[in-house]
């Protein structure tokens, strides 16, 4: 072989391998989109809807949307219910305003345990929230 013949093997072989890694790297970058899309949902409530739009027909978007407007519509009824109670002032009001607390803050821990589900794919029903079925 002379080098010319070299040269075009190398290069061929090295525009094969860069084409092999791009074909891998489309899925890792969609699969780690999903991921994004999906944490969004626990992480903002109000981008419930995200995965709704981005993909359609996908039962694991509906899931995770589902969870996320089930978790926003606790977390403002919630946080209103409780509103309303302190505005009485008082010692009641002291009792519920650390009632709402833990309230918001069970509805976030419950918010990362989504996140870590989704990040490990894990398909794991959250607590409470993961039997609630608003979305159909």
């Amino acid at each position: 072989m002379d080098e010319e013949e070299k040269k075009a093997e190398v290069s061929g072989e090295e525009t094969e391998t860069k084409s092999e890694e791009k074909k891998e790297e489309k899925p890792v970058t969609d699969k780690t989109e999903r991921k994004i899309v999906f944490s969004l949902c626990y992480l903002f409530g109000l981008l419930f809807f995200l995965p709704l739009i981005l993909y359609k027909d996908d039962a694991e978007a509906k899931k995770h949307a589902n969870n996320g407007l089930a978790m926003l519509i606790f977390s403002v009824v919630g946080n209103a219910v409780f509103g309303i109670l302190t505005a009485f002032g008082g010692v009641m009001a002291a009792i519920f305003g650390v009632a709402a607390g833990l309230y918001s803050f069970a509805i976030l821990i419950i918010g990362i345990l989504g996140i870590v589900y989704v990040v490990n794919e894990e398909d794991k029903e959250l607590p409470f929230f993961g039997k609630i079925r608003i979305l159909k």
